[in-house]
């Protein structure tokens, strides 16, 4: 069944729309990875990124990813849950969520830098996690003042050339 969507590709042009994986539901629901699938897009970036194994899931990419999640119940309606991922890829686990509302954009940088320099790969939120606004990206790097991503949505790769860091909200942490 993992095998009937292709060959995983460059994590770069892993995108939630206008691929071979976007069509596919998120849990039980209406939802699917083209118009929801943001969040679980990033952290199959960041799962590939991070190198740990995926042998029960080939090819690995985000539409094999959604699938596996499936399987083992890893949606609440169309909303990921964490422990869920460990289950379909144990080498990669949920560490937790830091929020950053109320920071500056220096303090909002230096947190994400501490995380990312101590080995975490982190998925952050970046349009103000609202009941109707919300995006992830996963970060691909951090450095001169910058964090790098890789984002579902677009090409852009500085993150706050792309979102306001106003509403960078919180960010994901993964080992």
């Amino acid at each position: 069944i993992y095998g009937t969507y292709g060959s995983s590709g460059e994590i770069t042009e892993w995108k939630k729309r206008g691929k071979e994986w976007s069509n596919i539901r998120l849990g039980t629901s209406s939802k699917q990875i083209s118009n929801a699938g943001c969040l679980v897009t990033s952290i199959a970036i960041l799962i590939k990124k991070s190198e740990v194994p995926t042998k029960d899931i080939q090819p690995f990419n985000p539409g094999t990813f959604v699938i596996a999640l499936n399987n083992v119940y890893g949606f609440d309606g169309a909303n990921l849950q964490y422990g869920a991922i460990s289950k379909v890829v144990p080498n990669f686990v949920y560490q937790g969520r830091v929020y950053l509302n109320g920071l500056t954009k220096q303090q909002k940088y230096a947190e994400i830098k501490k995380y990312y320099e101590n080995g975490y790969y982190i998925a952050v939120e970046v349009l103000g996690a609202t009941k109707t606004s919300q995006h992830w990206v996963a970060v691909d790097r951090v450095d001169n003042n910058k964090v790098y991503i890789l984002d579902p949505d677009t090409y852009e790769v500085d993150m706050w050339k792309r979102y306001d860091f106003n509403k960078t909200t919180q960010f994901v942490y993964f080992k």
